[in-house]
């Protein structure tokens, strides 16, 4: 596992407060000029340093891109995009996913941006689980498919505790 750690400088930080507070002055000058009152209220803002902002590269089990859209509309992500370079874009709670494939038989990487705090590993094990459920499903379908088109009948089906099935097929 490869872990890809980014820092915004502290320089940044420092441009952005100089660049709203100089927006600031202009708005308060401008309005000073046309006889208005401006009202600056900042009780939402939430500042964020570069300490507590990371962004991490992880290889995904992820090879199919409709199962990973499917994956992803059921663990109920918004802003799911797709660009015309086959990266994947949406976000989940406090977390930006960007999923990209190198090589078509390779699988895909995702980059994870999020809050120091956050708990990316879990968020992605959740994600993996989910995949790996779509994947048996479409596999299953797919077994049970072409049994049909072989005019194959399972004569038994069963479902272990680790949710692994065992389909018992009548050849004759």
């Amino acid at each position: 596992m490869s872990c890809t750690v980014i820092s915004l400088p502290i320089a940044l930080a420092w441009v952005v407060t100089r660049v709203v507070v100089a927006g600031v002055a202009a708005a308060k000058e401008r309005a000073d000029n046309n006889n208005e009152t401006i009202e600056v209220c900042c009780d939402d803002a939430q500042i964020i340093s570069e300490k507590h902002f990371i962004e991490r590269s992880f290889e995904t089990p992820f090879m199919d891109k409709d199962l990973l859209i499917k994956t992803l509309t059921e663990h109920g992500v918004r802003g799911l995009s797709e660009n015309e370079y086959g990266q994947i874009k949406c976000y989940t709670g406090h977390y930006e996913l960007n999923f990209e494939k190198m090589e078509a038989d390779k699988p895909y990487f995702v980059v994870i941006k999020a809050l120091d705090t956050d708990d990316i590993e879990t968020k992605l094990d959740d994600l993996n689980n989910e995949y790996a459920v779509n994947v048996q499903e479409e596999s299953y379908n797919n077994i049970v498919a072409r049994l049909k088109e072989n005019n194959m009948q399972i004569e038994n089906e069963e479902v272990c505790e680790d949710n692994t099935i065992v389909l018992t097929v009548n050849l004759e």
